[in-house]
């Protein structure tokens, strides 16, 4: 399945008890419609706030029921800030995280609080360099250990490489594009907050390498609901 979701009123895409979730909710509108309780598995755990355009789940079933009738079955069965775009048989060894080979997030910050963009964009109030922010990129493009631009979790492998990222400005709207093979938790908020504070003089380019160190480790991270999955590549 390939969906798009609203990530304002979930609390991030993993199941949690009690709490609503888009994992929860969509094995929820699995379980009414095949009634039989049915996990899916998701190319990646966006956290609380964060939206998406194309993620990507997966899930196994014995039925042989059409597949355009359980996309729609699904999407009567979920709430509106849901919407399962596509979906798909696929072979049986395919997983939607473990087959990804890379995803694609957008983050978008605006530059005036303007009311109709305030819900999927970062308001910015400051008076951003761009092309100080522009010059970060290349300090991060490549295989990093991204630790410190992330939350750690346990023991969690934190090498990463990013293949693209790149800025671009269009009437006061300022979306960041990155792709990349894996992604810690709050990684690319942590890269976006990063190169906001390069852009507004908190930090200067210099400093990059000293976040890799771990010389400078309270960086900002920038607020979830700027950010969007936009596509898994597998």
């Amino acid at each position: 399945m390939v969906i798009e979701y609203d990530g304002t009123d979930f609390h991030g895409w993993q199941y949690q008890p009690n709490k609503r979730t888009v994992q929860g909710e969509i094995e929820d509108a699995l379980k009414r419609f095949f009634n039989v309780k049915i996990r899916i598995v998701g190319a990646g755990r966006t956290d609380y706030g964060v939206h998406a355009l194309g993620q990507v789940a997966n899930f196994q079933t014995s039925s042989n029921q059409n597949l355009q009738r359980i996309k729609k079955g699904i999407n009567a069965l979920t709430g509106n800030d849901i919407y399962i775009r596509n979906i798909d048989r696929v072979d049986d060894d395919f997983h939607s995280r473990y087959s990804a080979k890379t995803k694609i997030y957008h983050y978008h910050i605006i530059l005036e609080p303007l009311p109709l963009k305030m819900r999927y964009n970062w308001f910015s109030k400051y008076r951003l360099d761009l092309s100080k922010m522009k010059k970060v990129i290349p300090y991060i493009l490549g295989e990093h250990d991204f630790k410190i631009f992330s939350v750690k979790n346990g023991k969690e492998n934190t090498i990463c490489t990013i293949y693209n990222l790149n800025l671009t400005e269009d009437n006061l709207h300022i979306i960041i594009k990155v792709e990349g093979d894996r992604f810690l938790r709050k990684m690319i908020r942590g890269i976006v907050g990063f190169m906001h504070d390069v852009g507004r003089g908190r930090y200067c380019l210099g400093n990059v390498k000293d976040v890799f160190n771990g010389k400078i480790k309270d960086i900002y991270f920038a607020p979830s609901h700027g950010l969007c999955l936009v596509e898994v590549r597998y």
